[in-house]
């Protein structure tokens, strides 16, 4: 079932270019609207199936920073859109009433007898955001804080507002992302010295092992080699049986 808010106007209604327009085209970002008089009255109603307002969402909820950039980027999509119809932007309505969310998505009313500017609408706005704020967020206080700030100023530049607003935290977390992988870089360079000097002590004493090796089989080489006469007389001059000592002499040279 289709459901429906609708805006009176105390004016005679007259279908116009820009309702023409509206009527007959999906603008994005734009809640669809149809016009109407009764009793001398003007009438524009607005589907709203299936969304929720901006005033009803933060009843009892916080606004966060994240919902503060929905919106935003919503908004700016729906200028960029409304221009393109060759509407005026000052008839977008910037009341929490009649702006309407679903599904990450803030959907707009547009209404033509509008007359106060946009500029001031959404400095208001803001108001509203600074009461509904979520104060245990810091983002949150410091994203809301500074758009307040700024649409108090005289003839403000509300695309300067955004860009700080939506790029700026894309340039905080591209430094934050370089930030880790030089960290990261950091990590693996430490690492791999860690390892090189752990492989050069492994070479060392593998290295000291093997020279003691080494040392050990020249010494006994050498031991060898000294024991080497001594063996040859002792297998010359066998002790003899008792009784055979006439003949036994020792040749200096054997020695």
């Amino acid at each position: 079932m289709e459901r429906k808010i609708t805006i009176e106007e105390e004016t005679e209604y007259k279908e116009d270019y820009q309702m023409c327009m509206l009527m007959s085209n999906e603008i994005i970002g734009i809640l669809p609207v149809r016009g109407r008089g009764f009793n001398g009255r003007s009438c524009y109603d607005y589907n709203v199936s299936g969304k929720i307002s901006m005033r009803a969402m933060y009843e009892r909820n916080e606004i966060s920073a994240k919902d503060i950039k929905i919106f935003l980027e919503c908004l700016s999509m729906a200028l960029e859109e409304v221009q393109k119809y060759l509407l005026d932007i000052h008839c977008i309505l910037l009341n929490p009433e009649y702006i309407f969310y679903e599904e990450e998505q803030f959907y707009f009313c547009y209404y033509p007898p509008k007359t106060s500017e946009l500029w001031k609408d959404l400095h208001e706005l803001t108001e509203y955001f600074v009461k509904h704020a979520d104060y245990q967020e810091e983002e949150s206080v410091q994203t809301i804080f500074f758009l307040h700030r700024e649409t108090m100023e005289e003839n403000y530049s509300l695309d300067k507002i955004m860009t700080k607003i939506l790029y700026q935290e894309d340039e905080r977390k591209e430094t934050r992302e370089n930030e880790d992988r030089e960290i990261q870089k950091k990590e693996v360079q430490n690492r791999r010295n860690l390892w090189e000097k752990e492989e050069v002590r492994y070479d060392t004493r593998e290295h000291d092992w093997i020279a003691e090796q080494e040392m050990g089989s020249l010494i006994m080489e050498e031991t060898e080699n000294l024991w080497t006469p001594v063996r040859r007389f002792l297998r010359k001059h066998k002790k003899p049986r008792w009784g055979e000592w006439d003949d036994l002499h020792i040749e200096e040279e054997e020695l």
